[in-house]
């Protein structure tokens, strides 16, 4: 289906997803991976830090291939997180 499709809004009104995934977009990816004594050093938290924006934008571009190559899903579709 594409995004301007008149039958869209219909579908998504319908439909309640339950399990749609961690949003680590807003919460980070290494904080919950990590042990906390790790960010205890104030060199290596600011080091995490920098390497966790990077980390969630590698994240993403596998999620967009594997939304691209998945018939069954929609490629405009990003309500689920897998």
């Amino acid at each position: 289906m594409f995004s301007n499709s008149i039958y869209n809004k219909m579908l998504q009104d319908q439909e309640t997803r339950l399990s749609t995934g961690y949003d680590y977009n807003t919460n980070g990816m290494l904080p919950n991976f990590l042990s906390p004594i790790l960010y205890q050093n104030p060199r290596l938290s600011t080091f995490l830090n920098l390497i966790d924006p990077a980390l969630i934008e590698i994240t993403e571009s596998v999620k967009k291939i594997q939304f691209y190559t998945n018939y069954t899903i929609d490629k405009n579709d990003r309500r689920t997180n897998i």
